[in-house]
């Protein structure tokens, strides 16, 4: 899987209308010529609760301090990017960071500044507003497969492109 099919495939795993956005910020990105993948969109409690449990019960350095549902991923209204270099992620370009949060804001992404590759859904002040507009699905959230629009590309950057 190119990184390229990975964003989309992770877009397609969002929330509608935040998919929509991310999409139209994904494409700006690319025709600014800034390369990026989108490593992760929706994540179940399960997968969250996972994550959590690395620098705890796991060994490893801390990733979150959101469990299950707590995190705005649960609710596919949050991706996690990267910049890529010559097609490598480049987790240190605070340079090409900035430019994609810059154009983030546009759509009502909100960047966090505590970590860098995040951004969430502008129209919720915390994780904590989603319980109260879905409060029946919280427990219900599960990863579903996803399938790729074969025919789905990107606008052409001048540049080479592609969180």
């Amino acid at each position: 899987m190119t990184p390229h099919e990975r964003s989309l495939k992770n877009i397609y795993s969002l929330e509608t209308d935040f998919a929509k956005r991310v999409l139209d910020w994904y494409e700006e990105c690319i025709e600014s010529g800034i390369n990026i993948l989108i490593y992760c969109g929706f994540r179940s409690n399960d997968e969250q609760n996972e994550l959590y449990k690395i620098g705890r019960e796991k060994s490893g350095k801390i990733v979150t301090n959101a469990r299950g549902g707590q995190s705005f991923h649960n609710y596919g209204r949050a991706i996690d990017f990267v910049p890529l270099k010559n097609e490598k992620p480049d987790w240190n370009d605070a340079k090409t960071y900035k430019k994609a949060h810059d154009i983030a804001s546009k759509y009502n992404l909100r960047a966090v500044s505590w970590e860098a590759p995040h951004l969430e859904d502008g129209n919720y002040p915390s994780w904590r507003s989603l319980l109260s507009e879905f409060p029946t699905q919280v427990r219900e959230l599960t990863a579903q497969p996803i399938s790729t629009p074969q025919k789905k590309q990107a606008r052409k950057a001048g540049g080479r492109g592609l969180r």
